[in-house]
């Protein structure tokens, strides 16, 4: 708890560095943070490592760099099913972590906001592209062909917690934003929504790169420290 309670503090400071503008965000933005995001779930569970994002984003909220008012419940969401993802398929729980992310798109399927297809395109193509590689990678680590520490699990890993988080925050702006707080109609929303089917996947590309970067050493380095305690 001590380390996560660390490990808070720098996601709240990642945090205050703006990356990526929120498309229903007061102003707000996605930030730096999302380049732990998965790693707070790998280094310290699905429950600690969701609690560690979820303090990271009230220390945000609270110095004004986040809102987590109205639709910025998003963020909060999409965090915390970042951190879930990850920390489940790192803690061994395999079969959770893809029912979660499985689950997750089948939500957003499910709800008549969602934009489903883009032309010919399915607007979650690059979730089923994830999820399709996450599954083999999940079962090639629980029969122990590769490690957790393999840098394809770690992409992996880290890709598919992060479209999990993706499309979690959409779900939860989109309801929130049309049946809650009604400041969009349902087809504003969708029009809304169109606009970034292109730039999302660079997005997430761009998060996973880096997270990955950053992850892999921090994970090995925390696994020699265990082995030799």
């Amino acid at each position: 708890m001590a380390s996560a309670s660390v490990f808070a503090a720098l996601y709240a400071v990642l945090g205050t560095i703006p990356i990526s503008k929120l498309v229903l965000g007061q102003g707000y933005f996605l930030t730096a943070s999302n380049f732990v995001a998965p790693l707070s779930g790998m280094l310290f569970g699905p429950v600690v490592g969701g609690l560690a994002a979820i303090v990271g984003d009230a220390i945000d909220s609270y110095t004004g760099y986040v809102s987590l008012a109205g639709t910025g419940l998003s963020i909060v969401a999409a965090d915390v099913a970042v951190a879930l993802t990850a920390g489940l398929a790192f803690s061994g729980k395999r079969k959770a972590a893809f029912c979660l992310t499985l689950s997750v798109l089948a939500l957003y399927w499910l709800d008549p906001l969602s934009v489903l297809f883009v032309g010919p395109v399915p607007f979650t193509w690059l979730f089923m592209i994830a999820l399709a590689a996450f599954a083999p990678l999940l079962l090639l680590e629980g029969r122990g062909r590769i490690s957790k520490l393999n840098p394809a699990f770690v992409v992996g890993v880290t890709f598919a917690a992060l479209l999990c988080g993706q499309f979690t925050g959409t779900l939860v702006a989109q309801n929130l934003a049309v049946r809650v707080y009604g400041v969009l109609t349902a087809e504003e929303w969708r029009a809304l929504a169109r606009t970034f089917f292109g730039l999302y996947p660079v997005e997430r590309v761009f998060f996973t790169a880096v997270g990955s970067l950053i992850s892999l050493p921090v994970l090995r380095a925390f696994s020699r420290r265990r082995g030799s305690t």
